[in-house]
């Protein structure tokens, strides 16, 4: 019992480092990429984009409906800071059974909990942190079965928790050919024991049973319900990811191709020198002391790690948001790696020369210092705890547009922020959002009739060729449209008899028959910038969505330059590409304006 009790402790200490570490640097309110959606999902009790995460929404929704927490965006990223925590503590259980090292074990799970890419994805509401702690229990039950083959609960428990996995996020299925390989080397003791697989098929059912919520959810037609599901089909279809394509990671085509060796080098590059070193010293020391686990390792961080990413033809060189996108699908060969962290301790204890000290302190010592190094380093970089770059924007949007307007939009980085600002904090509510790339799907359209029955969609499905944008603006000729950010170069249809007319860092859709003069414009943007808070250029996390929005805040005084440029006014051109800089000094287009007309 002592010895159980010392366990628990070091746990419970590792646990709560990681906690102190997280909570300290969480946001505290909405930040750009799923997690805006996500929030709003769990506080209207909706249905998030494919597959749905039921299990995240039921847990997520249960802390945002505690007020002692704070606000709503951090009681569920708070669900983000205790998975990852616990994670750490699962870690160091497995590592803890693996190597009967304690010290080690617990170096290595805070090794994991400092490496920058596993501490950045705890801070905000993601499906990705409950993975992490589904995957590291599975692995976890998987080696407490092989090490105690006759224990066949945690075979069970193990079963348990891949199907729970499924209904939070489907990439734990790689881990099958992992677990078919220890299910493999332990196939003599299933043979006398056919019970089992009967018991480990009810409990992976029974892990399956969140996914009720979803059409249970869907027939209370809550404000943000994707898919509307109604029918099995609509189930099927939202779990399959058919919307994106099943088996692609994303549904935008301009995002795929570019080279797999990138991805898989950048996929090398998120361990970092500490947990990189000593994952490769931790494999070479599994496969000497440990050899049936060192393969469970390797097939699973071979499929879960470069076999996915390679599969997902996701064009790093397309913009900077791409490895956004992809490197929270590291995080779980960051799990698999993490128990050989325990390992290359045990290694280095081996082959750090004593210096008169027991090597095993000397050992222990550096990894201690790489550890507490690692996190000073990161601190700053990972800290979201003051981040309201996504709430800004979205109250700079919502200021711009006049009531009644339809404010047309894209792109995850600029969406979700405005959806959540308007279903859960009642930004305007007297603005009409249109995402222009749902209109693509018959259910967005049917539901934006239901919800916004003044507005004409002349279209079942929109196409961006027949049923456009035109099409959509000539129904409705009372009402005003604007767009923000990019809606990308798929339709055509408003070049002919449209124009953008730019205020502030919405563009309203003008008919070229206004008389609208240079002048006005100017004087419109005069009265608006001054008004926005752009975000600090140094402060903006620019392999993220962040970017996007920084762009768009640039954009006005882009656009206002190149307009000058047009008409011969340089000195006015100059003044307004200096201003675009002085809001984000790298904005290429504007450093390229400034140097020609400066010559």
């Amino acid at each position: 019992m002592s010895i159980l009790r010392r366990d628990f402790a070091l746990a419970a200490g590792v646990t709560a480092i990681a906690f102190a570490l997280y909570y300290a640097t969480a946001a505290r309110d909405i930040v750009v990429g799923d997690s805006p959606e996500l929030i709003a999902v769990c506080a209207l009790r909706g249905v998030a984009h494919p597959p749905g995460y039921p299990l995240f929404t039921i847990l997520g929704h249960l802390l945002s409906e505690m007020p002692l927490l704070g606000t709503v965006p951090f009681r569920v990223n708070l669900l983000s800071v205790i998975c990852n925590s616990l994670t750490v503590a699962v870690v160091y259980f497995t590592a803890l059974r693996l190597t009967k090292a304690r010290l080690a074990s617990a170096l290595a799970a805070l090794t994991l909990a400092v490496t920058p890419l596993f501490w950045s994805w705890s801070l905000a509401a993601e499906v990705f942190p409950l993975n992490n702690l589904i995957a590291a229990s599975l692995i976890f039950c998987l080696v407490s079965w092989h090490e105690r083959s006759g224990q066949n609960a945690w075979l069970v428990a193990a079963a348990f928790f891949a199907g729970l996995g499924l209904t939070n996020h489907q990439t734990i299925v790689l881990l099958g050919p992992a677990v078919c390989f220890v299910l493999w080397r332990q196939r003599a003791a299933l043979r006398t024991r056919p019970r089992v697989i009967i018991f480990c098929t009810i409990a992976f059912a029974l892990g399956l049973l969140p996914y009720i919520y979803i059409p249970i959810a869907a027939s209370f037609h809550p404000a943000y319900s994707w898919g509307e599901i109604s029918s099995w089909r609509d189930f099927v279809a939202l779990v399959a990811r058919r919307n994106y394509g099943s088996g692609r990671l994303v549904g935008a085509t301009e995002y795929l191709g570019g080279s797999a060796m990138s991805r898989i080098i950048a996929l090398g590059a998120s361990f970092g020198p500490l947990a990189g070193t000593l994952s490769i010293f931790g494999a070479i020391e599994a496969f000497r002391r440990c050899r049936w686990y060192f393969w469970f390792a390797i097939i699973a961080f071979i499929f879960a790690g470069p076999f996915f990413v390679a599969i997902t033809n996701l064009n790093l060189a397309t913009a900077p948001s791409a490895i956004f996108v992809l490197q929270r699908f590291f995080l779980l060969a960051h799990v698999i790696v993490a128990p050989l962290l325990a390992f290359g301790i045990l290694l280095l204890d081996e082959v750090v020369p004593s210096l008169g000290v027991g090597r095993s302190r000397v050992a222990a010592g550096l990894t201690t210092i790489a550890v507490l190094a690692t996190a000073f380093v990161a601190y700053r970089h990972v800290d979201l705890s003051r981040n309201q770059i996504a709430r800004i924007f979205a109250t700079d949007v919502y200021q711009s547009a006049e009531p009644g307007t339809v404010l047309l939009t894209t792109g995850d980085g600029i969406v979700f922020p405005l959806v959540y600002g308007q279903l859960v904090d009642g930004f305007d509510p007297e603005v009409t959002l249109v995402i222009v790339p749902m209109l693509k799907v018959e259910w967005y359209v049917r539901q934006l009739r239901q919800r916004h029955p003044d507005l004409k969609i002349p279209f079942d499905r929109y196409d961006a060729q027949t049923n456009n944008l035109k099409a959509l603006i000539e129904a409705n000729k009372s009402r005003t449209f604007a767009t923000t950010g990019s809606l990308g170069d798929e339709d055509h249809s408003l070049e002919g008899d449209y124009w953008p007319y730019q205020h502030g860092i919405i563009m309203i859709v003008e008919p070229k028959s206004t008389a609208r003069t240079m002048d006005e414009m100017v004087r419109d943007n005069e009265r608006l910038l001054p008004r926005y808070r752009p975000p600090n250029p140094r402060l903006v996390r620019h392999e993220s969505f962040e970017e996007d929005i920084l762009n768009v805040y640039t954009w006005p005084a882009f656009r206002l330059g190149s307009d000058y440029e047009r008409v011969g006014g340089k000195t006015e051109a100059r003044r307004w590409y200096e201003r675009a800089l002085s809001i984000n000094p790298d904005f290429k287009m504007a450093r390229d304006a400034l140097a020609r007309v400066a010559r």
